[in-house]
Parts: C-alpha cells; structure tokens; sequence
C-alpha cells in the first residue's frame, strides 16, 4: 500500500508538506512544492485513509445542511443558498450532507439526529425549529449557524430584514400610484413570512392605506400576530409554490375590489401571481403590478421581468459557512448574530422601464 512517506519521497518534500496539501492545510504550501505534491500522488496513485485520518483529528470534514423546503416547490433561496454554502465548504477540505425537512418538524429532528449520529463536524439549519431540548443537547457537541431570525444563543444567526424589505416592496408600489396593493403570502405562522406582511402594512400605514377590518387598528409595541394579519381582506396565504403563489392571487384579483398592485413574499409566489392576472385577462403592470421577494436569477426571465426584493443569498452562503468552518477549527467559538439588507431591484412587472438581457 501507497503510503504518506512515499508520496514525500518522490515529490521532495517532508510528509507533512503532503498532508498540508492533501487537507488544504492548515498551513500555506507553496504551488511549486503543492505541483510536485500532487503529481507523486497521481503516479502512485495515493489514497488516503479517510477513516483513520477522522479518527486522528477527531472530525469527518462533513457539514450537515439542513433547509426547510416542501415537495410542492419552494423559494429560489434555498437551491441557490446550498450551491453556494456548498462551493465555500469545498474550498476549505468539507463535504456537504443535504437534508430537506418538508417543513415536517418531526422529518427536521430526524435529519438533526441523523447528521449527529454520523458525526458531522457542524450543521447549519434554514429556517428549522429545534426544539429547546434538543438545542440544549447539542450544546458543546457541534456548532451550529441559523438561517433564520430566532435561535438559541449558543447558536450563530444569520437573517435577512425581512420586515424592511416588504417595507420597501410595498412603498415603491405605493410610488407608482397605487392605493389597494395585497399581499400574497406563505404561511403566516412563518417567521419571514409574518415580517414582510409586517413591513408590507408599516408601509400602508405610513401611506395612510390601511386595509380594512379588525387588524388596521394602530399597531402596538407588539408585532401583530399571523391571526391579527389574516383579518386583512388584502391578504391571501398560499403554498411556497408556483401553484400556491397563483391560487391566493387569484382570490385577490377576483374580489369585488380587486388590488392595483400585489407584494408576493417570495418570487416563486410572484410568477404565480402573474399567470393568475393573465388567466383573468389583466395586464401586467398596467391592470396590476407585482412585485415579489428572494431577488431568484428566473425573476430576469419573466414577460415582463419582475421586480424584486434581493436578497444577498451568495454573501449570507458564504458568511455562514466560513463562522461554521471557523468554529468547527477553533478559529473562533463565539456566537454569531448578522442581519442583512435587502436590496429592491426593478424591472418591468412594477411599471419601472424593463431592462434587457441583452448587452
């Protein structure tokens, strides 16, 4: 058998400089020394032994990634987030374990218990309730970074504004002219969900165009809960889903008082929406504009193209990746909280002038 001495033999180089190169690091080669390295390598064929060398550093170099999808589709942001996630972890020596919940809490514990019993080295959770227990037993075990705007405090967490987002979807329609805009929500006991209908009424309220019924009331210090927002006749929940985005527009645009304008809270909903409208002989922007929320890549490609809230999805990938990596390695333990901005970029769905593809 090929060993970590012969490697060194014939590259020159001393049996660490091989396992620096082999584990890309923990110290810096140089590429001449790394050239040589990997050419011994590949002519004898060298295969480490992974489980010997887990047992060793007491790590199996895997991130368990675990995201609250569902099987009917859902948001762009969690394809996209995972890529990246996926990418950084391969450029620091780590595998990535995907796991997707179905937004079943029992189908999210079994893969937290799962990727533990396999002894991932960390896990990074996407809007995935833990139970307190659960989150306490993990305590010291493995660090963990949260998607999401709760957590434990022993966790890190990482979360876009979702409220200052559906703020700023809703005050650029509001810009526009628009008096009646909806709202077409996920599931409004969702934590993001609930905060963009909340950012999304801040703005009407501000405009004075409140909707009606029991919720239009001055807010109080509390935040309106998903009951309070489900009293706005303005406001239609719907699965993460194509499907679901155009089965609550449809509600909406059918009413007796349709809106002018929708706030989709993600951009799988928002291209839902649109067939709706055009399904009831409306036009986009004229008869109703949309604007939805996740800033997806397929969001460029509609007819028209939608507006969007964007979020920074590559950046919050590869801020969460390299805290957990850093933890994992005792770079630094501490726990992480980082909100980030939404970014509103236009495009033709809203009535903002359509920019074109082509360069």
């Amino acid at each position: 058998m090929v060993t970590r001495n012969d490697v060194a033999r014939l590259a020159g180089t001393s049996p660490a400089v091989v396992s620096y190169v082999i584990n890309n690091g923990p110290k810096p080669v140089s590429e001449a020394a790394r050239r040589r390295v990997l050419a011994a390598v590949a002519e004898l064929g060298y295969r480490p032994n992974a489980v010997a060398r887990s047992l060793r550093a007491r790590r199996t170099w895997t991130i368990g990634v675990i995201a609250s999808g569902n099987t009917g589709g859902t948001s762009p942001f969690f394809g996209q987030f995972t890529r990246a996630c996926e990418e950084v972890a391969w450029q620091r020596g780590y595998s990535v374990l995907l796991g997707n919940s179905a937004e079943d809490p029992m189908r999210a514990e079994g893969y937290v218990r799962r990727f533990m019993e396999h002894q991932v080295d960390g896990l990074v959770l996407m809007r995935v309730p833990i139970a307190p227990e659960r989150a306490e037993e993990m305590r010291g075990r493995v660090p963990v970074v949260t998607i999401d705007h709760t957590a434990p405090p022993h966790f890190s967490r990482l979360a876009v504004d979702d409220e200052e987002g559906g703020y700023q979807a809703t005050r650029h329609l509001v810009q526009h002219g628009h008096r009646r805009i909806g709202y077409v929500g996920g599931p409004l006991d969702i934590t993001p969900v609930r905060l963009r209908a909340i950012g999304w009424r801040r703005a009407l309220r501000e405009s004075a165009l409140l909707p009606p019924g029991p919720a239009t009331s001055p807010l109080t210090p509390a935040e309106p809960t998903a009951a309070d927002l489900r009293a706005d006749d303005l406001i239609a929940e719907g699965e993460f889903s194509l499907e679901g985005g155009y089965t609550a527009a449809l509600r909406l645009l059918s009413s007796a008082e349709r809106p002018t304008a929708l706030f989709a809270s993600i951009d799988t909903q928002a291209i839902g929406a649109m067939r709706a409208a055009a399904d009831l002989g409306l036009r986009v922007p004229q008869d109703v504009a949309v604007v939805g929320f996740d800033g997806a890549r397929e969001a460029a490609y509609t007819v028209p193209g939608l507006t969007t809230i964007s979020q920074p999805i590559d950046e919050m990938a590869r801020r969460a990746t390299e805290t957990l990596v850093a933890a994992i390695e005792k770079e630094n333990e501490e726990p992480l909280t980082e909100i980030f901005s939404a970014t509103l970029i236009t495009r033709g769905s809203c009535g903002c002038p359509e920019p074109h593809l082509r360069r």
